[in-house]
């Protein structure tokens, strides 16, 4: 696959997620039902934007691993807040 087909095909995936945590946070379930669902596909589309959109993914060294933690820990920080 081509990289502009890929780049394409990320992008729309990138709007499938995000009409789908939209869905998600329209329906009537109640907070703490939709909270993980929505913070797990939020973390799939940082991973996204990350690997190919700021272009880390075939970076070596702690680059990667330093944005990707930053992600998971404010998405955990979150679902801590919204614990609580």
């Amino acid at each position: 696959m081509s990289n502009i087909k890929l780049a394409t095909f990320q992008w729309a995936a990138l709007l499938l997620l995000t009409g789908i945590t939209f869905s998600l946070s329209e329906a009537s379930l109640s907070g703490r039902a939709m909270m993980i669902p929505i913070l797990l596909v939020t973390l799939l589309k940082g991973r996204l934007v990350i690997d190919r959109f700021m272009a880390l993914q075939g970076v070596a060294g702690p680059w990667r691993w330093i944005v990707l933690g930053w992600l998971v820990l404010v998405l955990s920080l979150i679902g801590v807040a919204f614990r609580a």
